[in-house]
C-alpha cells in the first residue's frame, strides 16, 4: 500500500488523475452551465484547483500512512513551496483533460478547449523549467 500512496501523484498515475480531473471539470461545468464562457470556465478551474488542495490536506490528515509515505508527501509539499514550476507543470495534464472534453462537446465548449490549451502551454513551460532544475521527486535515502 505504501508504494501506491507514494506513486499515486507522480508519473503515469498522476497524469491520468489530472486528465480525469480535467474531463470531470468540463463535464460538470457543461451539466451546470451549458456553453459557459471563458470567465465561468476559469472560475470552475480555480475552484477545482482549490478543492484538490483541500482534499489533499484532508487525505494527509486522515489517511493512515507510514513514516516513509509521510516523508515523501512532505518532500513534495516542500518542492511545491519553493519551486513554482513543480506545481505549474501539473497543468499540462489538466489541460489535456479539458481539451479532450472540449473536443467532445464542440462547438459549445470553445472556452473549455481554449482554457485547456492555455493550461497545457503554461504547464509545458513549467515542465521545461522544472527539468532544468534537475531535482528529485523523492527524498534522499538515509
Amino acid at each position: 500500500m505504501d508504494k501506491v500512496l507514494i506513486k499515486l501523484d507522480v508519473g503515469v498515475p498522476g497524469a491520468l488523475l489530472r486528465i480525469a480531473l480535467g474531463l470531470l471539470l468540463g463535464a460538470s461545468l457543461e451539466a451546470v452551465h451549458p456553453g459557459a464562457g471563458l470567465w465561468s470556465t476559469s472560475a470552475w478551474l480555480l475552484a477545482a484547483l482549490f478543492a484538490v488542495k483541500v482534499i489533499a490536506a484532508a487525505a494527509r490528515r486522515f489517511v493512515p500512512a507510514s513514516a516513509v509515505v509521510r516523508s515523501h508527501w512532505e518532500w513534495r509539499r516542500n518542492l511545491a513551496r519553493y519551486h513554482d514550476s513543480y506545481q505549474w507543470r501539473k497543468l499540462v495534464w489538466l489541460g489535456v483533460g479539458l481539451m479532450i472534453g472540449g473536443t467532445v462537446g464542440w462547438p459549445e465548449t470553445q472556452a473549455q478547449f481554449g482554457l485547456g490549451g492555455v493550461c497545457f502551454a503554461a504547464g509545458a513551460v513549467a515542465e521545461v523549467l522544472w527539468r532544468r532544475l534537475g531535482l528529485s521527486l523523492a527524498p534522499q535515502a538515509r
